[in-house]
């Protein structure tokens, strides 16, 4: 399934820090997480979301990369949230964005 769901954040730590803060609520409601990020196996990541994520936390880069493979489809997508746009901005990340 496709993601309903989608946090993008300019880094991996950020990433961890906003899966680790969304989880409990995600459990609560049965709904999966799934993280991807750049500098983690694409192949794991890839697994994770053909497996189905109803809420997905990403970095651009590594979005764009599973998207271009055909590994993630964003069509379902109903709820973004951009978490420190400024910083993904500053980063060079808005034509990802």
């Amino acid at each position: 399934r496709a993601p309903l769901a989608m946090v993008l954040v300019p880094t991996r730590e950020l990433a961890q820090q906003v899966t680790d803060a969304l989880t409990p609520y995600a459990t609560a409601v049965n709904l999966r997480l799934a993280t991807v990020v750049g500098g983690m196996s694409i192949t794991k990541q890839s697994a994770t979301l053909r497996r189905g994520a109803e809420v997905l936390v990403a970095t651009p880069g590594r979005l764009k990369d599973l998207i271009e493979r055909g590994d993630c489809r964003l069509d379902q997508v109903a709820i973004t949230v951009l978490d420190e746009a400024d910083q993904m901005a500053d980063m060079g990340f808005m034509p990802q964005v």
